[in-house]
């Protein structure tokens, strides 16, 4: 009867210990990630720095900054539509920044500015059309492809879950 009683016990310590260790792997996790995708986002390697965003987005699905920089590196790389999505994925969990939004005007620039060259390859030599989207370009070039502005990394105990 002691011997079944010390297995119980024994079972629901392992279980228990296995549960705590459980919790603390993802964390550890987004850490590490975290670390990895700044450093590669500081030495310009957008397609690392966005892998190691996107694995931390999935680690903390709540955690804006890392939306917020998968977003960065995404643009960085000419990838509109998906910077458009992280951008607004880091506004749905902080809608205070205003970096996002400034970023997330930037890449609709970006998208606006690609619209605009496939009409002026379309338009007719010397219409009005032509010279209006030209006009447009102009301006547009003049407003953007200028450096994204940043968030600093946060902390690491910053990460929320």
């Amino acid at each position: 009867m002691l011997n079944k009683a010390v297995i119980q016990i024994l079972c629901a310590l392992v279980v228990i210990t296995l549960t705590a260790c459980n919790g603390t792997a993802p964390k550890q996790k987004a850490f590490t990630n975290l670390e990895i995708a700044d450093s590669a986002y500081e030495q310009g390697r957008w397609v690392e720095a966005e892998q190691h965003y996107h694995a931390i987005t999935e680690i903390a699905p709540n955690d804006f900054y890392a939306w917020f920089r998968l977003g960065n590196s995404r643009l960085h790389q000419a990838n509109i539509e998906a910077a458009i999505h992280a951008y607004e994925s880091s506004l749905q969990r902080d809608p205070r920044q205003p970096k996002p939004y400034h970023n997330l005007a930037e890449a609709y620039l970006m998208k606006a500015h690609q619209s605009l060259q496939r009409a002026q390859n379309l338009a007719e030599e010397s219409s009005y059309e032509r010279l209006a989207i030209e006009t447009k370009l102009k301006k547009l070039r003049e407003i953007i492809y200028k450096p994204i502005s940043d968030i600093p990394s946060p902390a690491k105990g910053l990460i929320r879950y």
